[in-house]
């Protein structure tokens, strides 16, 4: 023992006996606590399982499958909920940093990518007019503002941009019967007392709009009681569209003003809101009513000027109703000034004496054997002669006299002024006394101004016709700028 005891750890490590392997299958043999080690067998194990294969073809094909499969279902959440909003703001951003990226390259004298300033103005001017009348809508009004403002642009954009003003497509009328009834909670049947049928003692509405502008479309119709009518219609898809189309807006006025540095966006604000209330009939069916009123009281525009009248009864925030209106466009300048051949003492038709009666026993008829057929409306041409090269006879002096008139005393005296005046929104007729009549449409959008700026303004162009710089420098100042 106590030999033992004085045998260090080690030493009695070594007297232990080792383990020692024998016989053909090397069993391993110990004294320890512990079990010696053992495989598992087969029958254990199980049968053996074929190795997975991930093939780089097949991983890739999946991610494509996700991908497209997250793809469509935001393309037909967005085109069905959205109207495509979603989809149009992407196509504006993509379109808009090209642009801004090609004048931020090449406007200068020799441009890096090769051309012209020339090539350089074309090329972009394109690229922003495909994408206005692709998108539509908004679109289309923010077009025709720039169109109107083509004094101040290159030739190259007043050439592309006057094509604005071409008629948009057109929706499909079961979208507008859709309009109809979720405004009216009835059918246009029972709404216009009109029949698509030919009924008896009934109405006549066209399925097929007359002229389809950025915001709404116009049918013709022919009330029961008589009244022949416009019926302005907004587009369905407006109301979902209109949120994400000024969000875009919103966003590259903000890019581009940081990156040209240009006060941009300080206009913004006020564009927007302007633009929202051009989208509410009942705003529209107000400011044409308050414009027929300051018309009619102003004794130098009696007679010269015509506001259509407005049936409130029919008015909602989408559907406008107004009296039908003959006449002939702004820009149709042979029309306007060709030689009349309607008959001495005689107007165009509408001007100053009630529009021709339609025969409506003759529609009716038409529509019980073509219950689709699309004009129903007279066209009224007798006054453009047999061959149909006849006009009003007016001056272009006249008619332009007449505009100043009206714009003039909407600013420096009503403080009303329509601020959509293109020439889509303005007719010209002939009155039975020879005289031209300027007839304003499209109401929508109004800016009213205050006492103070309409002097402010007013003293302002006293001073620029009069040259007087130090008037102006004070005027300038009183109206914000």
């Amino acid at each position: 023992m106590l030999r033992s005891s004085m045998l260090g750890s080690s030493a009695r490590a070594a007297l232990r006996p080792r383990p020692t392997v024998t016989g053909p299958y090397r069993r391993l043999q110990s004294g320890g606590p512990f079990q010696a080690m053992r495989p598992p067998s087969p029958a254990e194990l199980g049968a053996p399982k074929k190795a997975k294969e991930y093939r780089r073809g097949r991983r890739w094909a999946r991610r494509l499958l996700i991908i497209s499969a997250v793809g469509g279902v935001i393309y037909v959440g967005d085109s069905q909920i959205y109207a495509s909003g979603f989809g149009r703001s992407m196509r504006t951003f993509g379109t808009g940093l090209l642009v801004a990226l090609d004048y931020k390259l090449n406007f200068r004298p020799q441009p890096l990518t090769g051309g012209t300033v020339q090539d350089l103005h074309n090329r972009n001017a394109e690229r922003l007019f495909n994408l206005l009348r692709a998108n539509g809508g908004l679109y289309l009004k923010i077009g025709q503002a720039i169109a109107m403002q083509s004094a101040v642009l290159p030739p190259e954009f007043q050439k592309m941009f006057g094509r604005m003003f071409d008629d948009a497509p057109q929706d499909d009328w079961k979208d507008i019967e859709k309009v109809i009834r979720e405004d009216f909670g009835k059918s246009v049947e029972e709404v216009f007392g009109v029949s698509f049928t030919g009924k008896e003692g009934m109405g006549l509405m066209e399925r097929k709009a007359r002229a389809s502008a950025s915001v709404a479309q116009v049918h013709w119709a022919k009330l029961a009681d008589g009244r022949e009518v416009a019926v302005k219609i907004q587009k369905r898809e407006i109301a979902k569209q209109i949120s994400w189309d000024l969000w875009a807006f919103k966003t590259v006025t903000w890019i581009y003003s940081k990156w040209f540095d240009l006060p941009l966006y300080t206009l913004v604000p006020f564009i927007t809101e302007r633009l929202e209330l051009e989208t509410d009939f009942v705003n529209e069916a107000k400011n044409s009513a308050k414009m027929r009123e300051l018309v009619n009281s102003e004794s130098r525009l009696k007679g010269r000027v015509y506001i259509p009248t407005v049936y409130p009864e029919f008015t909602t925030k989408r559907v406008l109703v107004t009296e039908w209106i003959e006449g002939v466009r702004l820009w149709d300048k042979k029309s306007m000034t060709s030689r009349w051949l309607g008959g001495y003492g005689r107007g165009s038709p509408g001007a100053g004496t009630p529009l021709p009666e339609v025969d409506m026993a003759a529609a009716r008829r038409e529509l019980r054997t073509r219950p689709y057929r699309e004009n129903l409306k007279p066209e009224r041409q007798e006054w453009r002669g047999r061959r149909g090269r006849g006009g009003l006879g007016l001056s272009t002096r006249e008619v332009m006299t007449t505009m100043v008139d009206l714009f003039s005393a909407q600013i420096f005296k009503w403080g009303v002024v329509h601020c959509d005046p293109h020439p889509g929104n303005i007719f010209i007729r002939r009155l039975p006394n020879g005289r031209a009549e300027l007839v304003l449409i499209d109401h929508g959008l109004y800016v009213y101004m205050s006492q103070k700026f309409r002097h402010e303004y007013g003293t302002f162009w006293k001073a620029l016709m009069t040259f007087d710089n130090k008037t102006i420098g004070k005027s300038d100042g009183g109206m914000g700028y």
